[in-house]
């Protein structure tokens, strides 16, 4: 744990209210000293402690992302990018560009099909030539579904297990779309292939790109066995320098007992999912689709599995996060929370019906939401209709209920950097002109909520009260910024990003760095 002192600048040390001073001390990891400068500069010199002169730039409180996947956001890096691919042809290109690189299985995130010219799904054949001898597995976005290629609908057919999911050709052939269950079964196989070596390396890949953009502490959610015990490694290894509040899934829960929880790698709960995603039209509605009549969603798990984990969990000291993005599927969350307790989670709450917010606040649990699902899923109007679209992603009556609501990225699934996330929540696609926005512009929330929704309340939902603001006694986490973040909420530059006193990444660009 380190020590540091700065001086001469602007930091702000809560958003909720809106504190702010000049000049701060850190001392073996903690905050001692605040505002007072004679004090500060004297105690530094006093134990030779390093001085940064700000001289005018910024500090705020480090970004606590409150649900994303560590070990994704590495193969995202690692993998084949297809986040811009706009048509279903270019998947061969940046397949043959980047398959020599793979040893066993080829992977890559990010396609979306609204996006693509041919207004159509893919399937496999428009990728087995390319795809050479090595089984495929390209995820959607939403990391609930994914593209493969023959070779991995053979290791599929091998499984022989009736599996949810797995789309099909008229003749009843598999179409090389597999969503939800199949999704599961065929990544866990994949990623059984890779090494505990391999699995540190993607985790750190991640954690660099956390760092970066200035993020300090994480709920990393779905952890399963070969990731946990990597993150020991590194641990051990004195590798690990992002606080890690982590969520295992259901099965391996009991590895909780064995796990001694540190400042920072702790195991806070268990990941539950009710219901799928809007994207792949697995999200569980009351209502039909608009623009799928005859299907309402995909009911992941039942009331009853949900409730036994959760109490399971409550019996491991464990909160419990629940996947729930539809309407029907937080009606199931709320009926389990009702009966295992308050102060757990729901994870994205992306369609709230107007009767549910009072039964929401009554089971008092974090809603962590990811922002940028509004500019990701412009298409939103299409699944609900305009009837329904005024309940999506209501963060502004959330908080009028007095219901704590935590900010993530869900990052592969979002990008990682915090702006976007705040910009989001506080134009709601404005700038982009988005349908939604007109539907949903009473929903944004301000910039001060925004931050304290990245910082304190996050902190919480991870269920640490020991980070998220900057106080006498807190831990010493903090990111210097270029630009006053207040007003430059939708644009700025990391320059420093520090977790316990020490300095755990400079932004490379010697021109920011004052």
């Amino acid at each position: 744990m380190g020590s540091l002192a700065l001086i001469n600048g602007t930091i702000y040390t809560s958003f909720n209210p809106l504190k702010k001073t000049n000049n701060l001390l850190i001392y073996n990891g903690y905050f001692k000293i605040i505002s007072n400068s004679n004090e500060i500069l004297d105690f530094a010199k006093r134990e030779k402690i390093e001085i940064i002169d700000l001289k005018n730039k910024f500090a705020i409180p480090g970004f606590i992302d409150a649900h994303m996947h560590l070990d994704e956001l590495g193969e995202f890096i690692k993998g084949i990018n297809l986040k811009e691919t706009t048509s279903i042809k270019n998947f061969c290109y940046y397949i043959s560009k980047e398959k020599d690189k793979f040893k066993t299985w080829i992977f890559g995130h990010g396609w979306d099909q609204e996006k693509f010219i041919e207004k159509r799904w893919p399937n496999h054949f428009d990728v087995d030539n390319c795809s050479s001898n090595k089984p495929l597995f390209l995820s959607r976005i939403d990391l609930h579904s994914a593209l493969i290629n023959q070779n991995a609908i053979n290791i599929l057919i091998s499984i022989n297990k009736k599996l949810y999911g797995v789309e099909r050709f008229p003749d009843g052939s598999p179409t090389g779309i597999i969503k939800e269950d199949a999704f599961e079964e065929i990544r866990k196989i994949f990623r059984e292939t890779r090494s505990i070596e391999e699995q540190k390396e993607i985790l750190e890949l991640a954690q660099n790109e956390l760092l970066a953009n200035g993020v300090t502490s994480i709920g990393f959610m779905s952890v399963d066995e070969k990731t946990l015990n990597a993150l020991l490694e590194l641990r051990s290894e004195n590798k690990l320098k992002i606080r890690v509040s982590a969520y295992l899934r259901p099965e391996i829960m009991e590895m909780s007992r064995q796990v001694r929880n540190d400042d920072l790698l702790s195991i806070k709960g268990i990941k539950l999912f009710a219901d799928g995603s809007f994207g792949s039209r697995t999200a569980l509605l009351s209502y039909p689709y608009e623009d799928d009549p005859t299907n309402k969603g995909y009911e992941a798990m039942s009331k009853g599995d949900l409730l036994e984990n959760c109490m399971k969990a409550k019996e491991l000291n464990l909160k419990t996060a629940i996947h729930a993005i539809g309407d029907k599927g937080i009606d199931n969350v709320i009926w389990v929370y009702e009966r295992c307790g308050k102060k757990n989670r729901i994870e994205h709450a992306s369609l709230i019906r107007e009767d549910q917010f009072s039964k929401i606040a009554k089971v008092d649990p974090f809603v962590v939401v990811q922002p940028h699902f509004i500019i990701s899923d412009y298409w939103i109007i299409n699944r609900v209709g305009k009837e329904r679209i005024k309940w999506v992603y209501p963060f502004k009556t959330l908080a009028n209920y007095g219901i704590n609501i935590a900010f993530s990225t869900d990052s592969p699934v979002e990008p990682i950097d915090p702006f976007l996330t705040i910009t989001s929540a506080v134009n709601r696609g404005k700038d982009q002109e988005l349908e939604l926005y007109r539907y949903t512009k009473h929903e944004s929330l301000d910039v001060l909520e925004a931050y304290d929704a990245y910082t304190n309340k996050s902190s919480l939902a991870i269920d640490r009260d020991d980070i998220g603001k900057i106080e006498i006694g807190e831990k010493g986490d903090l990111v210097i910024l270029d630009k006053d973040p207040i007003e430059n909420y939708q644009s700025n530059k990391v320059l420093i990003t520090i977790i316990n006193g020490d300095i755990v990444y400079k932004n490379p660009d010697q021109n920011l760095i004052f």
